[in-house]
């Protein structure tokens, strides 16, 4: 059986814009993985990470999944390292981060892995393209629709850069 899975990608190093099709590109490859719909790509201050670096565009994807959590993780570490990846878990700039946001309603804390991703409601630039995928998500620890933790300020900050949601019309 399939769950829906919400996955993050986010460049901020190369042709980020190019980096994000590459990546959504690669996602389509992988066994027991349909893609359902995408957000439009938005742009955000790089945060804590040293130094000057530039600016990230992320972009959220839906997608059913027919494997476990820890079988994506390993194909989505996959994707990043043949995409060029290095230093996984270190704040330094990437060509690509791809992360599991919310795996269907599972709740999963281990050291390879959280879900929903631990940083989600501290992320205005994970929330919204999400939000723009699926306005009337909850949060499976919370109970509490994330659009809760979306303020003005953080809609000001993450900028919409293309508006292309993208759906699969057979779903």
């Amino acid at each position: 059986m399939s769950e829906i899975v919400y996955i993050l990608m986010g460049s901020n190093m190369g042709d980020r814009e190019k980096n994000l099709q590459r990546a959504l590109t690669r996602l389509e490859l992988i066994s027991g993985l349909e893609v359902v719909a995408t957000s439009g790509i938005y742009v955000s201050e790089a945060i804590d990470m040293e130094g000057e670096n530039p600016s990230f565009m992320n972009q959220a994807v839906m997608v059913m999944y027919q494997y476990t959590p820890s079988a994506l993780l390993s194909e989505l570490e996959a994707v990043e390292r043949d995409m060029g990846r290095t230093g996984k878990g270190q704040k330094l700039p990437r060509a690509i981060d791809l992360d599991i946001l919310l795996f269907g309603d599972q709740i999963i804390e281990t050291e390879a892995l959280s879900i929903p991703h631990r940083e989600l409601l501290n992320r205005p630039f994970a929330m919204l393209p999400l939000l723009q995928i699926t306005p009337d998500l909850i949060h499976p620890v919370t109970s509490t629709p994330i659009a809760d933790f979306v303020s003005e300020q953080d809609e000001q900050e993450v900028i919409l850069y293309k508006d292309h949601v993208g759906r699969d019309i057979r779903t």
